[in-house]
């Protein structure tokens, strides 16, 4: 007889992959027994009943699985994932500055012992020891499998060996983090503010981890392979927010003119129907820039902006360098910047030519439009 299975997406650890893969679908699918994660309306888990030791037992009959990821790796890519989404950075009760701040915040500690007590995304509760021990035990007892994100692809082979679960050849990668700085780039300080501030996760890390090292010399070769593409990523957030949200940090440009990056993103999925998100980022760039040229022709602003940008290069670290040069800008205290903050009028005849590769998909975008 075959056995159900809950899967555990602890945020951050490679979760929505492991969710769409599993569904087949496009997206994460909705939460529920199943698919244990935050409730959107209360920003809440909803996987802490089963790590209630009075809970053990009915929750035996089930194959569960979750996968960690090491504390630093996780919170820097939490960190620059959830800053620009206000609907979850305004649960802090103290609004962070800057990384160095967010790590500091006791609301952003030891995030995945809280998760899996049942918890509110940014607690104000703090995990304890207790909370530790109730979630060793859970492992232990259940059992609950835990794979390492560090070692993804044998951590799919291991749910697959004790599951039902069967993954076809080539999983796409999801939730991909467009810029954030490498662990060890963070500088020998940063790493050991977070271990400090995350001893719990990190005891539970090493636990995992240890057990996984021990299980997988048992397991057979994995034969998965991965798609990984930021620009597939690309679209479903420009759906939900300004493109420039990941990059610019002057956050009154992008709300001056939030309506004309709006209508462009709307323009060049409804009416161009565009479906690659590489050519979606060089067109909604290259459209910006004669926006620019159109609104303040031959100014400072223009000339600054359009300076240095290459047409050749990778779009996104494109976008990155155009959001850089308007923070640049408007900080030059010699120029006189408050004319370039009228917004403009998105007008179709901004648009630039698409490259003739574009093959038009329309239902696709209808769907996303629609939710």
């Amino acid at each position: 007889m075959e056995r159900d299975s809950i899967f555990i997406h602890i945020p951050k650890t490679g979760g929505t992959t492991i969710n769409t893969a599993i569904n087949n679908s496009y997206w994460q699918t909705e939460v529920n027994f199943f698919y244990r994660h935050i409730q959107l309306k209360t920003k809440s888990s909803n996987a802490g009943d089963i790590f209630e030791p009075k809970n053990f037992q009915q929750y035996k009959k089930y194959d569960i699985f979750m996968m960690l990821r090491h504390p630093v790796d996780r919170v820097t890519s939490e960190y620059h994932f959830i800053k620009e989404r206000k609907n979850y950075m305004e649960l802090l009760k103290k609004q962070p500055r800057d990384f160095n701040d967010y790590i500091q915040n006791y609301q952003t500690h030891n995030g995945v012992v809280n998760f899996l007590k049942g918890r509110r995304f940014f607690d104000t509760r703090k995990a304890s020891e207790d909370d530790l021990e109730d979630i060793i035990e859970a492992i232990k007892e259940i059992p609950i499998h835990v794979g390492i994100f560090e070692d993804f692809s044998t951590s799919l082979q291991y749910f697959s060996e004790v599951s039902n679960i069967k993954w076809k050849g080539e999983v796409e990668v999801k939730r991909m983090t467009f810029k954030r700085p490498k662990v060890e780039d963070l500088g020998d300080d940063l790493i050991k503010i977070i271990l400090e501030n995350n001893q719990l996760d990190l005891k539970l890390y090493e636990y995992c981890f240890n057990k996984f090292e021990t299980v997988k010399k048992n397991l057979k070769s994995a034969n998965i392979r991965f798609k990984k593409d930021k620009y597939m990523h690309v679209i479903p957030y420009a759906i939900t927010m300004c493109l420039f949200e990941f990059c610019m940090s002057n956050k009154k440009y992008i709300k001056q003119n939030l309506i004309f990056f709006r209508e462009l993103t709307t323009f060049l999925l409804k009416q161009k129907n565009i479906t690659d998100g590489l050519i979606f980022t060089q067109t909604w760039n290259e459209t910006f820039l004669n926006a620019i040229s159109y609104y303040f022709p031959s100014s400072p602003f223009y000339e600054a902006l359009k300076t240095d940008y290459n047409f050749e290069n990778d779009a996104l670290d494109e976008t990155y360098k155009l959001a850089m040069k308007v923070d640049e800008f408007f900080k030059n205290s010699s120029v006189i910047t408050n004319e370039y903050y009228k917004p403009m009028e998105f007008k179709g005849f901004l648009v630039v030519p698409l490259p003739q590769k574009n093959e038009q998909k329309k239902s696709f975008f209808d769907k996303l439009f629609k939710k």
